[in-house]
């Protein structure tokens, strides 16, 4: 099975909002739990050879929203888990990594052609319009998450979440 290494990014704003994508790709899904209409996903993607977890979530920032990171990102969640991938079995490997940024304003401009075609918006969302919704997140439990990170802090090391 091929493997993908990726890294996602929680960029929280100064309001503690988190900046979503709201993406569309029946082509690309969990086989455990299918799921074939429009959700919510952080920024983020594959990790290039050579290049670090964290550096690749910054970078992915940049491509995809031109939002700056500020600070360091940490580290505070792991998963694996098999997809089909416009019918390829991958094994994805994600690290999903805490940042901040100073700005709301995204330009999604640097978006390549792949992401443009699923790529159906963007917002930025608090924990509790998350855990309101009935809309599909990645990951499915990310509101409940997102208010014990926002209430607790992060980890001390990451956590394995399903």
């Amino acid at each position: 099975m091929k493997e993908r290494p990726s890294a996602r990014l929680i960029l929280l704003d100064p309001q503690d909002r988190l900046f979503l994508f709201n993406v569309h790709d029946p082509k690309v899904f969990d086989p455990a739990n299918p799921f074939f209409d429009p959700f919510w996903v952080m920024i983020g993607g594959m990790v290039d050879p050579g290049e670090d977890f964290a550096e690749a979530a910054v970078r992915e920032a940049g491509e995809e929203t031109k939002l700056p990171v500020t600070g360091a990102p940490h580290w505070v969640w792991t998963r694996e888990r098999r997809m089909s991938w416009r019918g390829t079995d991958v094994m994805h490997r994600e690290r999903f990594f805490l940042a901040r940024t100073d700005r709301t304003e995204a330009d999604t401009s640097g978006l390549d052609e792949k992401e443009r075609s699923w790529t159906l918006g963007h917002r930025w969302w608090t924990a509790d319009e998350i855990a309101a919704s009935s809309e599909r997140f990645e990951p499915l439990d990310l509101g409940p998450r997102l208010k014990a990170l926002l209430r607790d802090g992060p980890p001390k090391e990451p956590v394995t979440i399903g």
